[in-house]
């Protein structure tokens, strides 16, 4: 058994709308808890909207079924219904890169994602990466290729893309009294920090190999869920690289304190 604490953190980077969000949600009839964060995909305002009301209804629904990747299948269809109604260019509706962790109550944890949204887990000083992006730059690596420059901004999966692929890893805890600390982050949020060695980048053929091992030391993630969330977004803003400003930032710090 767990009792957890989540911190969220954002920062709209040089964009002008934060289409970024995040979401918690305990079902008290299944036990279930679940958190949720959307990278919105485009800096506009009708996506901004959408990802704050679809973040917190697939937060509800995953805490439901206990199950992140049902959830992401069962509101697909309904997220394009939703769309339908919606004013917007129509080249541009509303979507969003996914993640969803679901802690059960025997403790077992199951981080579900589709698109370039991650999660890493800090045990004892060192995180390890254990999603996989859904974009061109992965299948470049699988390929033996180096990644072109744009290939990490072409997605091949997202929340609302009906046949894109949805992945699960699940962490089974050992019995260990340690603090497990996830994070659950935005491209804008991670990439800055992946960039300069302060988080474990992808394996270089693609796969989830990356997850094993003790992973890497990081200061980053060190202190306080709150200093930790607010430092990890404000130093990508600060430090992103790429020529046309940084993207938003969004992260989601959830502590896992073992109970006896």
């Amino acid at each position: 058994m767990f009792t957890t604490n989540q911190t969220a953190s954002q920062h709209i980077g040089s964009r002008t709308h934060q289409a970024d969000a995040t979401a918690h949600h305990d079902d008290p009839d299944t036990g279930h808890r679940a958190w949720v964060l959307l990278d919105g995909i485009g800096d506009r305002e009708h996506t901004a909207a959408w990802t704050r009301s679809a973040a917190p209804a697939l937060a509800e629904l995953a805490a439901e079924l206990g199950d992140g990747h049902a959830a992401i299948q069962r509101l697909r269809p309904a997220f394009h219904t939703e769309r339908a109604t919606m004013d917007y260019p129509k080249d541009w509706p509303p979507d969003a890169a996914a993640i969803v962790a679901v802690l059960t109550p025997t403790g077992r944890l199951n981080i579900t994602w589709a698109g370039d949204c991650r999660a890493y887990l800090a045990e004892r000083d060192r995180v390890q990466l254990l999603t996989t992006d859904h974009n061109k730059a992965t299948e470049q690596r699988r390929e033996g290729r180096w990644p072109e420059p744009d290939a990490h901004d072409h997605l091949t999966s997202s929340l609302c893309f009906l046949t894109g692929v949805v992945d699960t890893v699940t962490v089974d805890f050992d019995p260990r009294p340690d603090l497990r600390r996830l994070v659950l982050a935005s491209d804008g949020a991670y990439l800055p920090h992946e960039t300069f060695g302060a988080l474990p980048p992808p394996s270089p053929d693609g796969s989830h190999r990356h997850r094993e091992g003790s992973g890497i030391l990081t200061p980053l993630l060190a202190g306080d869920p709150e200093t930790v969330a607010r430092r990890f977004t404000d130093l990508a803003v600060r430090t992103d690289p790429a020529p046309d400003g940084p993207d938003n930032a969004s992260v989601l710090v959830i502590d896992l304190n073992p109970t006896r």
